[in-house]
């Protein structure tokens, strides 16, 4: 009797362990459940009820993010399925900010840099300024303070950070090998080799007229091929053609300049490249989100529009302030057209999610066919619409 007993005992015990994960899924599922409905419902109130918005507005669309306690650090070429962005949080009554990495899903969360890994404090001073991850995702390149402004190339595999120049800075385009950086540095340009950390100003390379003359440089994807504006007329400017507004250098040796209307006159002063550095956009505008897109083989020519600066998936995934924004391409299975998503991190953290958008090298090949939307909450149905509406009304 005492052996069947413990047998049994045992029995349970093991039914026990074998069932705590699987009611701590349940729960969380239940849990998700709850969150999702609460969403629903305060969606459709706001378009049916309370007449905030319409159904063809852009739907805000909560993304809960969670900061775990026992936070990994990224591994820089750690293989993910899709797209990551960096964001910075600390939180509350914390002395400084951590940088860290996620999926644009809202998950895998892990750590970059800590304050004293990094070097500096991360500043995003303006659109452009906030960090820059490189193609390959194992460096980082922001504006950074440490006793004034400077500019911070950070090594995630060493976890070490240093400025290797003063002032604000961006990256304005990577070189096809993403092995070159072209950094504007507080209004001057200068080549960052990634290997050999060096960093050295175009007009200590070409001269002090060529640095003066032009604005900004704009490489385009597979064209070896730079655009500039014209900053500053000099001596060899006026020996050129003066009836077109840009400058064409061969890469990667900045030679045989030519004056060329190469680009839209909207993207005339340059354009901003998304996830993939084939597609761009120009002009970005605080107060408004739908932009026209271009492609680098046919830089004249408007190939789409964009729901966000920054072009995710042509025509259906964009990114603007740190939030994304999804137009629904089967609208008749959903009566929402168009999402904006946006991410919460709850009342302990302050944050700011950057438009630094990385795509991992694991993911490249197959991105084109990755259907980002099954990473994201499901659409409502329009019946699941109208039964939260009719709950909601009686």
């Amino acid at each position: 009797m005492k052996k069947k007993l413990l047998a049994y005992s045992v029995g349970a015990l093991c039914v026990g362990v074998i069932a705590f994960p699987a009611w701590k899924m349940i729960k969380e599922k239940i849990a998700d459940h709850k969150a999702y409905q609460e969403q629903l419902d305060l969606i459709v109130r706001g378009i049916e009820i309370e007449r905030w918005k319409t159904r063809a507005d852009i739907i805000g669309w909560k993304i809960n993010v969670s900061i775990p306690d026992d936070i990994e650090y990224e591994v820089w070429d750690e293989e993910y399925e899709i797209p990551r962005v960096l964001f910075k949080a600390r939180k509350y009554g914390a002395p400084d900010f951590d940088l860290y990495s996620m999926g644009i899903d809202g998950k895998d969360v892990k750590l970059v840099a800590t304050r004293s890994d990094f070097g500096a404090s991360i500043l995003p001073l303006g659109y452009f300024t906030g960090p820059n991850r490189s193609p390959d995702g194992r460096y980082i390149i922001s504006t950074s303070n440490e006793n004034g402004y400077g500019c911070t190339l950070y090594d995630i595999e060493k976890r070490k950070g240093h400025n290797f120049a003063s002032r604000r800075c961006f990256v304005e385009s990577w070189t096809d090998d993403g092995k070159v950086a072209l950094i504007n540095n507080g209004g001057e340009i200068g080549f960052l080799t990634l290997a050999s950390e060096e960093f050295k100003y175009l007009k200590d390379i070409y001269g002090d007229d060529f640095d003066d003359e032009r604005n900004m440089l704009f490489l385009l994807e597979n064209e070896n091929k730079s655009i500039s504006t014209i900053k500053d007329k000099n001596d060899f400017l006026n020996s050129l053609p003066r009836e077109k507004d840009q400058l064409i250098n061969d890469m990667p040796i900045l030679n045989k300049t030519e004056r060329v209307n190469y680009l839209s006159d909207e993207c005339k002063h340059g354009g901003t490249f998304g996830l993939n550095s084939n597609l761009f956009t120009c002009r970005y505008d605080s107060n408004k989100l739908e932009y026209n897109v271009y492609e680098s083989n046919v830089p004249k020519k408007i190939v789409g529009k964009s729901l966000g600066f920054r072009v995710i998936k042509l025509g259906e995934w964009g990114m603007q302030n740190g939030e994304l924004y999804r137009i629904i391409k089967k609208p008749k299975d959903t009566p929402l057209t168009k999402i904006n998503y946006y991410y919460d991190f709850g009342d302990e953290y302050q944050f700011t999610v950057y438009d630094d958008l990385y795509l991992p090298l694991s993911a490249q090949e197959s991105f084109g066919d990755l259907n980002i939307s099954e990473y994201f909450p499901e659409l409502p149905s329009r019946e699941k619409y109208e039964d939260s509406w009719i709950k909601q009304l009686y």
